[in-house]
């Protein structure tokens, strides 16, 4: 049902410290953005995705630096929501974005944890 983890989000105050941490005691290619507000880490065919910009300084103020968001990818979105369903959770709506449905997950759902499951379809 799920194929493959796509995108581990996560936020921090200073980026470039943040960055440097995956590039000198993991040795991973950071790849910042062109904007400075953000950096990608290859991991495999996943990337972990450093945030560090208006729109994660709530999230940082609110329970300090850190995961903001789980990115996993199924092969049919609808198949997910109905099994959450069948188990007595409610998913919520699936939404088109960008190209992809998406079913953004309460994290009281999934461990706290801001879960984002989506297809290509």
């Amino acid at each position: 049902m799920l194929k493959r983890l796509e995108t581990l989000e996560i936020a921090t105050s200073d980026l470039a410290d943040a960055a440097s941490i995956y590039d000198k005691n993991f040795s991973f290619a950071v790849t910042k953005s062109s904007d400075g507000r953000s950096a990608v880490v290859k991991v495999g065919n996943a990337e972990i995705r450093l945030v560090s910009d208006d729109t994660v300084k709530s999230a940082i103020d609110a329970g300090g630096e850190g995961m903001i968001g789980l990115w996993l990818e199924a092969e049919d979105v609808e198949q997910v929501a109905s099994k959450l369903k069948a188990a007595g959770m409610d998913p919520g709506a699936i939404r088109k974005e960008e190209g992809r449905r998406l079913l953004a997950i309460d994290p009281k759902l999934a461990n706290q944890v801001p879960l984002f499951i989506f297809d290509r379809k």
